[in-house]
């Protein structure tokens, strides 16, 4: 069905290697998330912020490495005109998480400043972008990477 995505080893022949890593990644994601919130309850706010800063990192790498995949995919769905189901799902996905993602960097960018406490509105902004990431996670596995693991 998807068959042009995935012909030139140039073309992302081998998405199946790139869901497994994403997987992968999301699960890093989840244990550094965890491990924030594990140290900020025990008031250990030192390892909570060396944990944030991890979070950063892997969330942002992992981010642009999914929108970089993502645009290139679309791109060629769109230009084949082939499957409607994926550039419907891959648009609409791209288009939901704009607002999280300016939001997540806002928040890695004021909190893992080195003057910056974490207070209870740190802990509170944290909930949600975990909630958010949650969905996010939750929509890319059962949506998205069945359509284009090949």
């Amino acid at each position: 069905m998807f068959d042009f995505l995935f012909h030139h080893h140039k073309d992302l022949a081998h998405n199946h290697g790139k869901v497994k890593k994403w997987e992968g990644e999301h699960q890093h994601l989840a244990k550094e998330a965890m491990a924030v919130v594990e140290y900020y309850d025990k008031q250990d706010m030192k390892k909570a912020k060396k944990h944030l800063i991890k979070l950063q990192s892997l969330a942002l790498n992992h981010l642009m490495d999914e929108d970089v995949t993502f645009s290139d995919l679309l791109k060629k769905a769109e230009d084949n005109a082939t499957d409607q189901e994926i550039v419907a799902s891959m648009k609409e996905f791209r288009k939901t998480f704009i607002d999280t993602k300016k939001v997540l960097i806002h928040f890695f960018i004021h909190y893992t400043s080195s003057d910056v406490a974490l207070d209870a509105e740190f802990k509170r902004k944290l909930d949600a972008i975990i909630d958010a990431l949650v969905k996010r996670i939750e929509f890319e596995e059962s949506t998205l990477y069945p359509k284009i693991d090949h």
